[in-house]
């Protein structure tokens, strides 16, 4: 199993599409590493600060993680997202998807060291970057027990 770390830069507008029934929940890319996931590899979603209404701005937020359903080449059908510029889409699995009512607050975990806390977290996660199992357990830790709770019986709390 892969975990893959990505910034949702576009978050608050995808989220209202997605949710609002007018697009499915896709992920578009270029990126070699999302394209070679594979059913049950899961992508954890961060956002900034902005993107969800905190007075912390800058700093980094877990959404969701979401397991991969499929990666496919991208069909086209999505404007905002030309295949010339994003070949893969990665579709969602929602059954092994997990979205938090309240954002985890993750910067401690994922700013490098030292780095200055008014930049925004996006500018450290330009590209997906895969998890290491130290990772992981850091940013299931700060999720508990929401994120345990989720696991167990999943997103029908």
């Amino acid at each position: 199993m892969t975990d893959v770390l990505v910034y949702w830069r576009d978050y608050r507008q995808n989220w209202v599409r997605q949710f609002a029934g007018e697009r499915g929940t896709f992920w578009h890319s270029n990126a070699k590493l999302l394209a070679d996931l594979a059913p049950g590899d899961r992508l954890w979603m961060i956002t900034s600060g902005a993107n969800i209404g905190s007075d912390a701005k800058q700093a980094g937020f877990l959404v969701s993680i979401w397991g991969v359903g499929e990666v496919t080449q991208n069909p086209g059908d999505d404007p905002a997202y030309p295949p010339e510029e994003y070949r893969y889409r990665i579709t969602a699995d929602s059954e092994h998807t997990i979205r938090f009512d309240d954002p985890v607050p993750v910067d401690q975990i994922l700013r490098p060291h030292g780095k200055d806390k008014t930049v925004s977290i996006g500018r450290f996660l330009q590209g997906p970057r895969k998890l290491n199992e130290d990772t992981i357990r850091l940013l299931r830790a700060a999720a508990n027990p929401d994120l345990a709770l989720k696991w167990l019986v999943g997103n029908k709390t």
